[in-house]
């Protein structure tokens, strides 16, 4: 598992899996009531140099490369998350943004010139006068809207307060030696902790534990052993939902 992206308003997921041995890259939409997971309809064979950039409302955005030494992204596509078909690509064209009116994109070979508004679902031109002061403020804007309702954790290290705060809850509820960081996010319900511990080897493991308001624990699972360092963003909050990867392979979501 490489990347996850949310369509919040919608209730979709989407996915993007690297297999690096094979040199593939796979990509998926899920929706959070439960359906099954969607592959996209792919027609290249060589799909390693293609990205997962956003989702929103029922679309999916992928990019490809245009200098790949340099991790350039250039190209649209734009795909159904329901039905995982392809509805349109720009070719010369590179993904900036999601604002509430479309997606913004610029030209590659143009840097630092004016940028597009296309139509998410048709990829055509509304606007082709965007400043980069009017794009930065509709992402800006948008973003905030978007993801409201998703709840990520905050990432506390050694030395700051609220890390000796939550290590010491640990300590007491779970009997175990945090180390490092720790990344933590409560609800009206519960308290969710990521943290550390170091292992035999000097790596560390990575868990993550869920407590009720009472301090009660109801989850302490690990997320991955023996890395080499901490992560962020190891799981968010989404709908009443835990969702997290399980030693990169796994995507695991529980009812808060």
């Amino acid at each position: 598992m490489w990347r996850i992206r949310l369509d919040v308003p919608g209730g979709w997921m989407a996915l993007e899996v690297r297999d690096a041995d094979l040199l593939q890259t796979r990509f998926y939409t899920l929706h959070l009531t439960g359906s099954p997971l969607l592959e996209l309809k792919l027609p290249d064979l060589n799909t390693w140099w293609l990205g997962l950039e956003d989702v929103h409302k029922q679309v999916l955005y992928l990019h490809g490369y245009g200098d790949r030494k340099l991790g350039q992204h250039k190209g649209i596509r734009a795909f159904a998350t329901d039905s995982g078909i392809a509805l349109w690509q720009q070719s010369e064209l590179a993904f900036y943004g999601i604002e509430e009116r479309g997606l913004l994109a610029y030209e590659v070979t143009q840097t630092g010139k004016e940028l597009l508004l296309l139509e998410s679902g048709y990829g055509k031109t509304i606007r082709s006068d965007i400043s980069q002061k009017e794009a930065a403020d509709g992402v800006q804007r948008c973003h905030k809207l978007r993801f409201e309702a998703v709840r990520y954790p905050h990432l506390y290290r050694e030395g700051e307060i609220y890390y000796e705060q939550v290590r010491d809850f640990l300590v007491q509820e779970l009997d175990c030696e945090p180390v490092t960081a720790l990344e933590y996010a409560e609800t009206d319900t519960c308290l969710v902790v990521s943290y550390y511990c170091r292992t035999n080897e000097n790596k560390l493991d990575n868990f993550l534990a869920v407590f009720d308001l009472n301090g009660f624990s109801h989850l302490n699972e690990l997320l991955a052993g023996a890395i080499d360092g901490v992560g962020s963003d190891t799981f968010f909050i989404f709908m009443r939902s835990l969702y997290f990867v399980q030693n990169k392979t796994s995507l695991k979501a529980y009812s808060l």
